[in-house]
């Protein structure tokens, strides 16, 4: 019931979405002025959400714009440092922990330390935390290789943090490789990725959509990742060096994860490392030639569930200044929490007066809001770069997926759900995300 119930509120906020959207199209095509009640003035109310709502806009194009400009460069930082170091790292031939956090992944967890074992670089142990399970995980990780080391673990606490740390504790290994259960990674990920390390504290991986087409759902999801986690860790990457780690598929100097304290408990385990390791003064690095094919919630109610324990993992970090003052994307990546709060207030506000119109013919209040033009200029530029990122990406494929971008901009509402359904996640084991949904 509590699922519906978020489906249902999401279905408000699309129906509402498409009113907003058919009365504008009805304006412009008629050419008709809305009647507004200038005795109510919300004005200065509505524009502080508004400026921001642009402001957050513009940088999403800044950040699409600077990818599609030195996609080539980040390529071709790890290129060099692959012809650098890769001699030294193979002589070198350090052990790589691989660590991954499994509660409950009997569907998933022996074909991931199977794919695994396939690494170029092989000298590795794969360390995999059954935490707390109570289906067969521990059963299908134990594979018949010595690199594979799986642990039955229970304690009374849940969250990745915990295993994470558990594994650390196990590991043998001068680097520290985090994966998701689900995760897959290229066969040369390592490889590729170990020679960054002579500069870097730390490589976070490029996600490429393991489950695609399992399922509309997954199709927008795949769209949401390729639109932001590529040209986000290349925009940083170029910059300032401060790439980010994403939650799974990345690697880290062991030595630099203890110096840090370690993994936390927290609902963002990936974005908290992350500020700890900046004020620390390490700087991390996207390598767009290691992939981890991760897997996208395949139906509304896991993604929402998912997103859900995001959304309260970084209102949790409101609490405190967790980035660098010099770090100003991260600052306002930080407050991105604030910006959503306006931005839904700022839509109920605007489909409230909508939908007031279309019932009695004039708008109950003035409020600021850009033309329709201007509108249409805007969302025509942003289609244009989103379609030119993923032809990047993709190629000729990409604009087959470019097909559904109309849609994904009207599919991304579900923030506004899952930031309200944050503030009843009260641990990370009820929102934790099912894995397995990878062909039909």
């Amino acid at each position: 019931m509590k699922d519906k119930r978020w489906k249902f509120m999401y279905s408000i906020l699309l129906l509402i979405w498409v009113t907003v959207i058919c009365s504008t199209i009805y304006y412009l095509y008629t050419g008709n002025e809305i009647l507004i009640d200038t005795d109510v003035n919300l004005y200065y109310i509505t524009l502080p959400p508004l400026i921001i709502i642009l402001l957050y806009t513009g940088l999403t194009c800044f950040i699409l714009l600077t990818y599609l400009f030195t996609d080539k460069k980040v390529r071709s930082l790890q290129e060099k440092a692959y012809e650098s170091f890769h001699e030294s790292v193979l002589k070198r031939n350090s052990l790589c922990s691989i660590i991954i956090a499994a509660h409950n992944e009997e569907p998933v967890i022996r074909k991931t330390v199977t794919e695994l074992l396939k690494q170029t670089y092989d000298n590795i142990e794969i360390i995999i935390v059954c935490h707390n399970c109570t289906d067969n995980t521990f059963k299908e990780s134990s594979i018949d290789d010595p690199r594979a080391k799986p642990f039955d673990y229970k304690t009374s606490a849940s969250g990745k943090g915990v295993a994470l740390n558990f594994g650390v504790l196990k590991s043998q290994g001068q680097y520290i490789l985090v994966l998701d259960a689900d995760g897959l990674l290229s066969t040369d990920f390592i490889e590729k990725g170990l020679p960054l390390l002579e500069k870097y504290a730390a490589v976070q991986g490029r996600y490429v959509p393991s489950n695609r087409n399992y399922s509309f759902i997954t199709r927008l999801l795949s769209i949401e990742g390729d639109l932001w986690s590529t040209p986000y860790m290349t925009t940083r990457t170029i910059l300032d060096q401060r790439g980010g780690l994403g939650g799974t598929g990345y690697i880290l100097k062991k030595e630099v994860l203890q110096n840090v304290g370690g993994f936390t408990n927290h609902l963002v385990d990936d974005y908290e490392l992350t500020t700890r390791l900046l004020r620390k003064g390490y700087r991390i690095v996207f390598a767009p030639h290691c992939i981890n094919y991760d897997e996208k919630p395949p139906s509304v109610e896991i993604l929402l569930k998912q997103r859900a324990r995001w959304a309260r993992g970084f209102i949790d970090l409101l609490r405190n200044r967790v980035c660098e003052p010099s770090d100003i994307l991260g600052i306002i990546f930080w407050l991105s929490p604030l910006v959503i709060l306006g931005a839904l207030g700022f839509f109920l506000t605007i489909g409230f007066g909508m939908i007031f119109n279309l019932l009695f013919g004039y708008f109950p209040f003035n409020y600021a809001a850009i033309t329709i033009n201007q509108w249409l200029l805007l969302t025509g530029f942003i289609w244009i770069v989103q379609i030119s990122v993923l032809t990047k990406e993709y190629g000729k494929m990409g604009l087959k997926y470019a097909i559904l971008i109309p849609v994904y901009n009207s599919f991304v509402l579900y923030v506004f759900v899952a930031f309200v359904r944050a503030w009843t996640v009260k641990s990370w084991g009820a929102t934790k995300t099912t894995h397995g949904f990878t062909s039909k």
